[in-house]
């Protein structure tokens, strides 16, 4: 078998055993490295108890040591000059493909999310971002915020996740957040922005594409949020420590279903108040009820309290989402 169908076998293994088990490319690679060299001892064991241990007297090397018998069962006689295929080396590039992908994946997010700085004041609020990318090789995912002053009468607070990591993800969150962006200059509310995002994702070329998204919109002259959604968890509202979830107005992931309803909710706000908006990486996690990741943000949103918005986003990111396999995006407003 020659290098190049060996590497095609072990490129097709490696991406098969990743999709099949939920892991990376580079721990495939590994498994099957270590199944390799499971199976060659096994084989060794083998060929010594049916021919005794003269097995490996089988084949001499030119050097006189001994080549043993399992080796020329496990791999065809090379020719000369043709170094024998490892599936370490596999393993290592393929982990190396991984470390790449991820630093591409993050940089290409850099580049694209807003407010460089991720803090923003606009009349009498305050808001910063708090993002961590996932802890994990290739697990970035498709997180995107942007706050910005919008029709000037109100500030834009935007957040989303797009389905999936990787590439795909953050190209998708390109896409959708640029889209939005160009939709706001229409000054329509927030429940209108989304059903014209919804049927833009459903036409888009990636029919797999779907996100989550909340945009509101908070008024400068009368502290007050308007809000709509698209399965995104609901925002958190921090008054005098007492912290409680918004009421969810109905609304369908975008990407879903072409020519979705949107609805808008009203909520007034106070002096001293803090919104907390987030992606699901802070109250999700592997064998955990998404319930119980939100009891346990509403037990830890009180910190926000008295605190500046960067302070409160750093906190709850530190305190919630610490080795998290998703992406992480805290958004604290504070209205002064």
């Amino acid at each position: 078998m020659g290098a190049a169908r060996q590497q095609v076998m072990v490129d097709y293994a490696t991406g098969w055993l990743a999709g099949r088990v939920g892991c990376t490319l580079a721990e495939a690679a590994e498994s099957l490295a270590g199944m390799a060299r499971e199976a060659h001892v096994a084989l060794e064991e083998a060929a010594v108890r049916l021919l005794g241990d003269g097995v490996t007297d089988a084949s001499r090397q030119a050097d006189g040591s001994s080549v043993p018998l399992a080796q020329h069962l496990l791999v065809p006689q090379q020719s000369a000059g043709e170094e024998l295929p490892d599936l370490a080396q596999f393993a290592a590039a393929h982990a190396k493909v991984e470390r790449d992908r991820r630093e591409a994946t993050l940089r290409m997010q850099q580049a694209i999310l807003p407010t460089p700085e991720r803090q923003f004041s606009c009349g009498m609020y305050d808001a910063a971002v708090c993002y961590q990318p996932a802890q994990f090789d290739s697990r970035v995912g498709g997180d995107w915020y942007e706050v910005s002053a919008w029709s000037g009468d109100a500030a834009l607070v935007t957040i989303g996740d797009v389905a999936g990591h990787g590439l795909t993800a953050a190209t998708g969150m390109a896409r959708i957040g640029n889209a939005l962006r160009g939709m706001t200059v229409s000054g329509q509310p927030p429940d209108t922005l989304l059903h014209w995002l919804n049927d833009l994702v459903c036409a888009d070329e990636v029919p797999e594409l779907v996100a989550s998204a909340a945009v509101g919109s908070l008024d400068i002259g009368v502290p007050r949020l308007r809000w709509a959604q698209a399965g995104h968890p609901p925002p958190v509202l921090v008054r005098n420590r007492e912290p409680r979830l918004l009421a969810r107005p109905p609304g369908l992931l975008l990407g879903t279903v072409r020519g979705a309803e949107y609805e808008l909710a009203i909520e007034d706000l106070a002096p001293g108040d803090r919104l907390v908006f987030y992606t699901d990486g802070l109250v999700e996690r592997r064998g955990q009820d998404i319930d119980e990741g939100l009891v346990e943000l509403l037990n830890t949103a009180a910190c926000c309290a008295g605190a500046t918005a960067a302070a409160g986003a750093a906190e709850l990111a530190a305190r919630l989402s610490p080795g998290s396999d998703d992406d992480v995006t805290v958004l604290v407003v504070a209205v002064a």
